[in-house]
């Protein structure tokens, strides 16, 4: 189900640059603005009820983040992305989640391990719902919970910057991906999730290898180049 932006009201937003900020990109990774539409700051401020000056403010946040691109020097548009980038932010934090697992079976408190157990609760509903946009904000949210943890911030904002960015590439798939088999992965958090509440980082690390690796069997066509080119020729004719 998409989230349409919805403005807030100006004594609980936590400062509109924030407030645009967050809604913004919310609507973008829900698929509210979809893939390559055009952000034009007016239509932005009106739905949200703010003036121009945050929604400028939180576009170049979001540009800098790499979820939006200039469109032809007139604003932006959300940013579109090629097969090859996706595999390198896929196998960037595939050589970085291991040490973040094995950090958080050390390290998480029992309020981290909590926020990790409501990731993959959500990511249950989202699965038996369909709700594509849904798990994979599960799993941003379970390997965020994964970073707090362990305790390095920079390696967290790297995981979950890179995840929203394949997660929006994905989701330019939206009509061809199995949410059967993608609730799979919810599955194999909630694996990682026990090794890390039995601290036994070793065994977090395998399943998160694991994990990456069956991610990998199930979205194949888009780290095979063959496999790729129908995949795209399907999204093509849609």
């Amino acid at each position: 189900m998409k989230r349409q932006l919805r403005p807030f009201e100006g004594q609980k937003a936590p400062g509109y640059r924030e407030a645009a900020y967050h809604a913004i990109k919310e609507a973008i990774l829900s698929g509210d603005f979809g893939y390559g539409q055009a952000l034009i700051e007016e239509e932005i401020a009106t739905r949200l009820q703010m003036s121009r000056t945050p929604i400028r403010e939180a576009l170049a946040i979001l540009q800098h983040e790499g979820l939006i691109a200039p469109r032809n020097g007139r604003g932006f548009h959300v940013r579109e992305m090629t097969n090859e980038e996706f595999i390198a932010l896929f196998v960037a934090n595939e050589v970085v989640e291991p040490y973040l697992v094995r950090r958080a079976a050390l390290l998480a408190s029992a309020a981290q391990l909590g926020a990790m157990e409501d990731a993959i609760t959500f990511g249950k509903q989202c699965a038996s719902s369909n709700d594509v946009p849904g798990i994979l904000r599960s799993g941003r949210d379970f390997h965020r919970a994964v970073g707090m943890a362990a305790d390095n911030q920079p390696l967290m904002d790297f995981v979950v910057n890179n995840e929203e960015r394949t997660d929006l590439y994905l989701l330019s798939y939206v009509s061809i991906l199995d949410t059967t088999r993608m609730g799979l992965s919810n599955q194999e958090h909630e694996a990682i999730f026990q090794a890390i509440k039995q601290r036994d980082p070793e065994a977090a690390a395998r399943l998160v290898a694991y994990h990456s690796q069956s991610v990998r069997d199930r979205f194949s066509p888009f780290f095979n180049a063959k496999e790729f080119q129908k995949v795209a020729a399907v999204r093509a004719d849609e």
